[in-house]
């Protein structure tokens, strides 16, 4: 049985994949899936970049004995209150996303997070991965080739519309997986680009694989700006993700931030514990 660590409080910083190749999405990559497979002949590590990105990210909590199950042995689910797991959903639309400096194209990406116990004891917010999704090509084949639950999502969709000064529409679509589909939506206040930046803040996504060992996702952030989005939703597309929370819909009572942030870089590990 997994153990869960009962946290009464956490910071709001806390905020800010396995299966073989195939489908449809699949097909359309298959010029970058051949060269990822070459590649990680060479070596599984790699090195992606964001760059002049905008994002929103959510902590909502689940039930833990529905979280739970999806996070293996050897990771610590954090207990945020009595019963229930902390959720991170996360989506940006980057000016610039590459791989190993290699096919730098616009692109969104979009990940789902259970907050757990720093497995190595580092990073300002550690997340075993439950699903991760992207319209790079490149980023999404190297990842699943290594086990991580990542798929090729060319119709994802990240749109900011009916601005007016600093208020806007946020609407986030994340067609797969398709058992962890969800949308984003509402209202929003619009980061300041102007706004001094946060300090580099380094968030950790985790991902246990059967070929790779356990696959650590570190993004290094630098300058973060914060809007606010309290407003926002998220809703369950695909039935196991609305399984998973217990419902249809997720709010986000402890931080639900629209954020502007200049670059992540991401390293990624093999066998990192």
């Amino acid at each position: 049985m997994k153990k869960s660590t009962f946290v009464m409080a956490f910071p709001l910083m806390l905020v800010t994949a396995c299966g073989s190749t195939g489908g449809p999405d699949d097909e359309e990559a298959a010029p970058e899936i051949a060269a990822s497979q070459e590649a990680i002949s060479l070596s599984p590590d790699f090195a992606a970049r964001y760059l002049d990105c905008e994002e929103f990210a959510g902590v909502g909590l689940a039930p833990l004995v529905s979280v739970a199950p999806l996070v293996p042995d050897g990771y610590i689910v954090i207990e945020a209150a009595p019963g229930m797991a902390i959720v991170v959903a996360q989506s940006a639309d980057c000016a610039e996303i590459s791989v190993n400096g290699h096919l730098p194209l616009p692109g969104i990406f979009a990940q789902l997070g259970v907050g757990v116990v720093p497995p190595t004891g580092t990073g300002d917010g550690n997340f075993y991965q439950i699903a991760f999704a992207t319209t790079h090509p490149l980023l999404a084949a190297r990842l699943r080739l290594l086990g991580v639950n990542a798929r090729y999502t060319p119709f994802m969709s990240y749109e900011i519309t009916s601005v007016s000064g600093s208020q806007a529409d946020l609407a986030i679509s994340v067609p797969r997986p398709l058992g962890l589909a969800f949308d984003l939506d509402g209202p929003i206040t619009l980061p300041d680009p102007s706004a001094p930046s946060s300090p580099l803040t380094t968030f950790n996504y985790w991902h246990q694989s059967a070929s790779h060992g356990n696959i650590l996702q570190e993004n290094a952030v630098t300058g973060i700006r914060l809007g606010e989005g309290s407003g926002v939703t998220l809703t369950a597309v695909g039935d196991d993700l609305e399984a998973i929370l217990g419902s249809t819909t997720l709010s986000f009572p402890f931080f639900s931030s629209p954020e502007l942030f200049d670059e992540a870089v991401v390293t990624v590990q093999t066998d990192a514990f």
